[in-house]
């Protein structure tokens, strides 16, 4: 089993464009895989459409080397619970306070009050997720660091 504070495998490789102090600028190849990449909030496409990235450099690659980059620990599993976990949180949330307030109606079935409870608690903490992964991007911080040169 893998350690989870450890780095995890090597998802991407790139050139790098640039060095800002001990981070670099990394534009990555796209791949099929980048449409359902959850990462994909941070790996942000430029005015050309390639993917750039920001990613912590320690082992003092130049620019221009071919890079081989990795996610930082944990990056992705907080990524995940904020796509997916609060959005079933706050949809679980919203079933819970219908079934507690005992809304009632004699045209409309519970189970649908209840459901539309949860449809309600979902929007409001996706909303909340948004809102916290947009901070996370505005941050700035290097999610991603260069594991080794290639070329």
């Amino acid at each position: 089993m893998p350690n989870i504070n450890s780095q995890s495998r090597e998802s991407d490789t790139g050139i790098i464009t640039s060095i800002q102090g001990s981070d670099a600028i990394v534009t990555i190849d796209t791949q099929a895989t980048c449409e359902s990449c959850n990462a994909r909030v941070i790996c942000i496409p430029d005015k050309s459409g390639k993917r750039i990235l920001k990613a912590s450099n320690p082992i003092n690659a130049k620019v221009g080397s071919r890079v081989a980059v990795s996610e930082t620990s944990t990056f992705l599993l907080k990524l995940s619970f904020l796509q997916f976990g609060i959005p079933l949180i706050g949809f679980l949330i919203g079933i819970i306070l219908c079934y507690i307030s005992d809304i009632s109606s004699a045209i409309i079935a519970h189970e649908l009050i209840l459901f539309t409870g949860g449809i309600i608690g979902l929007g409001f903490a996706a909303m909340l997720s948004r809102y916290f992964i947009e901070r996370m991007v505005e941050n700035r911080k290097a999610f991603f660091v260069i594991s080794r040169v290639l070329t």
